[in-house]
């Protein structure tokens, strides 16, 4: 009757730890399964937001010719055009494998190698003044010239006197991109490259849902110290839009602020746990780069820095201005692999894998 017992209670117990393993399985296969629906949503949603705002530029009428709507008017596309000249859209070209004439030149840049790779020519852009040295794409002899909005009417219309010249805007990448695919016959590929992107920001946010305190990002001037808002500035909003991270209450008071400037001591106000440090201009020059650089070391030197809470623990890290300054396919993928691995430690796949 002992054994009897002993073999019941055995059995209960491995009939309740068994149902227990079982539960407790089928709650992490839900859980696996709603986090694999709303990566896909979220890859959806992205890449049916795009196509539906690129629709919007590039346009094809009943005779089958394209015309694409820019800031400087509209423009309408040669047929197959074979030496295209590529000026401050060079991130979005390369991701689209574009092949190029000529792009600005890129010393030092997060593009630089791969440029230099491929063997393209040069264009001298002055940053500074924004502005192209015209005889450089003259030379080339394009048949298009693909811009960036950011330069003023005068470029654009210079540009135009040598070849068609479309113009994008890098406040929204996603829809610039497919519209440079659309534009380019290219659109299948635009559509598949940003769902690998896209799917790459769905892996990030998903490898830093641990990740609940806190995070800031501070940009260090030549003369001045900024703190990015939450919400309102293309250049910080991808930590919490795009990867779900929690923005400093500080950086949410700076959604309504005119001036993003802040003192040196209201630098220990910003309680976030983690905080990212841009000390550079990006692309407009060693000069200025190296003012900021001096400055940040003047900061950090000073005592009121110690007493920021992110410093105390440990979780300051800087990153690169020439990537973390910038606007593209290839600019968003290296900060996602940049944050991941200061939160986690842990490296992100390549966009290619998703």
């Amino acid at each position: 009757m002992k054994v009897t017992a002993a073999a019941l209670s055995a059995a209960a117990f491995m009939g309740a730890f068994g149902g227990a393993a079982m539960a407790a399985e089928t709650v992490t296969e839900a859980v696996t399964e709603s986090i694999s629906t709303n990566a896909d949503d979220y890859v959806n949603g992205i890449l049916a937001e795009a196509q539906a705002a690129a629709s919007e530029l590039v346009t094809v009428d009943e005779n089958g010719e394209m015309t694409v709507k820019h800031a400087y008017g509209e423009t309408i596309m040669p047929e197959n055009p074979k030496k295209i000249i590529v000026l401050k859209l060079e991130d979005l070209a390369l991701a689209l494998d574009l092949d190029m004439t000529a792009t600005r030149s890129f010393e030092g840049w997060y593009l630089e190698d791969q440029i230099k790779e491929l063997g393209i020519g040069e264009v001298a852009v002055d940053e500074a003044s924004d502005t192209v040295n015209f005889e450089q794409v003259l030379s080339y002899q394009p048949d298009l010239i693909i811009i960036r909005d950011s330069f003023d009417q005068s470029v654009y219309d210079q540009l135009s006197q040598i070849a068609p010249t479309i113009a994008f805007q890098l406040k929204d990448v996603n829809a610039s991109f497919v519209a440079m695919g659309m534009a380019l016959g290219k659109e299948e590929a635009a559509l598949t490259r940003l769902e690998q992107h896209a799917g790459m920001a769905a892996e990030a946010k998903a490898m830093l849902a641990d990740v609940t305190e806190p995070v800031s990002m501070l940009r260090v001037m030549k003369k001045e110290l900024r703190l990015y808002p939450a919400t309102t500035n293309d250049m910080s909003s991808f930590l919490y839009d795009d990867l779900g991270l929690t923005p400093d209450p500080l950086a949410v008071e700076y959604d309504n602020s005119a001036n993003l400037a802040i003192s040196l001591e209201t630098l220990p106000d910003i309680t976030s746990r983690y905080m990212f440090v841009i000390a550079g201009y990006g692309s407009a020059g060693a000069e200025d780069d190296t003012a900021a650089k001096e400055l940040f070391a003047s900061t950090t030197s000073d005592p009121l820095w110690a007493l920021i809470p992110a410093v105390q623990q440990d979780g300051v890290f800087e990153v690169d201005s020439r990537s973390w300054l910038q606007h593209g396919i290839i600019a968003e993928e290296m900060k996602y692999q940049d944050v991941v691995k200061a939160l986690t430690g842990e490296d992100l796949a390549d966009a290619e894998t998703f």
